[in-house]
């Protein structure tokens, strides 16, 4: 039965209002990063906003036609027509780290590696974890500055508890993966505050968790003089997460006033797709807005067992034929299958949405979002077969000095003989080199990022910028 009619109440004019003093910190460079700012060549982005979604693309319904800067866009690419002037679609990217793995299945191998950039950090099946950080968490760290939220994240679906979803596509570090608020209104009540609570309260509540805080970095440092260098890492690392924890509760929600969600009678987080994206979407704009973080993604988490109902008059009846398919997995893995396209281009319409929200929703400075956000979009897989190579990607917004309005193409031959080829065609480019261009496009002069290999392709994408 459809779910749609029951939609959000997210009130746009309610969206985070910046009064008084400007709210938006200003952009600062690495606080915590190693390497150098390079020279600026115009402005650059300043934010950085990730999204990603389950289960790979449908390539053929995905790659466009036409040569580098005067290209269609195809089926499900074209909710995207809006913003072809501001984006750069990239065809053929292989995330080569799965091959230097000797355990795991398909799903563990691109999820855990995808982000990260590096294969498993021990190959042993019984503990698989990723080898983080990830790229944006290095971002994070870079351009965070004195943000309250080094980082935040959002999954549309997937299992919940209280209010968060723990993933296993993004990581602070190694084995320490990201939790992601799935409930708008928890979210909205840890990031803005708790509108229940006086103004005097919070503030008393803030200073004496704040207290508290300082105590525990006062043990950090005398713990610190008696451990080994290894042991000194470890809790360099516990140390920073309490910092930001710190930064976080004396900050307060500032100036910003919190959008409303008013959750609809039978609301379901964990499956409502068509509910939370949009209202998830509002929250992490918001939170830009007002200067809380300067690092966001929105992950659509529902890759497994989903029925997308709200797509079925689109498809004349289910997306899904449960009388071949077990469930969305099976059918994706099956190949393309009639009604898929439908779930994928509603995707690219979620991102769609996400970049309209960016371009219309002003800063503190009143300069709109798009202006100085990059957008990254990654799917994990080239096809739902469990392809690793010739991953499809979106760069969209502030592209630092690399020309927006193009589609690069760097699979190794033809679509065609990528398909006929099952996958087994590898391409001029990879995932790394995309981070690496993500990198550069912030101004930083990283040669590389994560794992390395002598006959990989290293260095930021080729053609990419200038």
């Amino acid at each position: 039965m459809s779910r749609r009619g029951r939609g959000p109440v997210l009130d746009r004019r309610s969206l985070l209002r910046v009064g008084g003093a400007s709210v938006a910190l200003p952009f600062l460079h690495p606080l915590f990063g190693s390497r150098a700012a390079r020279a600026e060549a115009g402005p650059r982005p300043t934010r950085l906003v990730v999204f990603h979604h389950h289960q790979g693309q449908v390539l053929p319904f995905f790659t466009p036609e036409g040569a580098e800067s005067a290209f269609s866009l195809p089926h499900v690419l074209e909710p995207l027509a809006a913003f072809q002037d501001r984006m750069v679609v990239l065809t053929g990217l292989d995330n080569r780290n799965p091959r230097l793995n000797t355990v795991g299945n398909a799903h563990q191998n691109a999820n855990l590696t995808l982000f990260t950039g590096r294969p498993f950090p021990v190959q042993d099946a019984a503990r698989l974890t990723g080898a983080g950080p990830s790229i944006e968490q290095v971002v994070a760290e870079r351009i965070g500055g004195d943000t309250p939220f080094q980082r935040l994240d959002f999954a549309v679906g997937g299992t919940s508890a209280g209010g968060f979803y723990t993933g296993d596509r993004f990581y602070y570090g190694m084995g320490d993966p990201v939790a992601a608020f799935n409930d708008p209104f928890v979210a909205i009540s840890r990031i803005f505050g708790d509108p229940s609570v006086s103004a005097e309260d919070a503030w008393a509540q803030r200073s004496r968790r704040s207290a508290v805080l300082d105590a525990v970095l006062d043990n950090f440092r005398l713990a610190r003089r008696e451990l080994s260098g290894d042991e000194r890492a470890r809790l360099d690392a516990h140390e920073d997460k309490v910092v930001q924890l710190e930064q976080r509760i004396r900050s307060g929600v500032g100036a910003c006033t919190a959008p409303s969600w008013t959750e609809p009678g039978g609301y379901d987080r964990t499956y409502d797709d068509d509910i939370s994206a949009p209202a998830l979407a509002e929250i992490a704009v918001s939170a830009l807005a007002c200067g809380l973080t300067r690092v966001v993604t929105l992950e659509l988490a529902n890759g497994h067992d989903h029925a997308f109902d709200w797509l079925w008059g689109r498809n004349g009846g289910p997306i899904v034929d449960t009388s071949s398919f077990d469930n969305w997995h099976a059918m994706v893995h099956a190949d393309y299958q009639p009604g898929m396209e439908h779930v994928y281009r509603w995707y690219m319409e979620q991102l769609a949405d996400l970049l309209g929200l960016l371009a219309t929703t002003p800063d503190a400075d009143g300069d709109p979002l798009l202006d100085s956000t990059l957008v990254l979009y990654l799917p994990e897989f080239s096809s739902g077969r469990h392809w690793h190579n010739g991953i499809p990607a979106i760069l969209a917004g502030n592209l630092g000095d690399a020309a927006p309005g193009r589609w690069l193409d760097y699979l190794g031959g033809t679509l065609d003989a990528f398909l006929a080829m099952n996958n087994y065609l590898d391409s001029r480019a990879t995932t790394n080199q995309l981070f690496t261009s993500v990198l550069r496009q912030f101004g930083f002069d990283d040669a590389s990022f994560g794992h390395e290999e002598a006959d990989w392709p290293t260095g930021p994408l080729e053609g990419l910028a200038g």
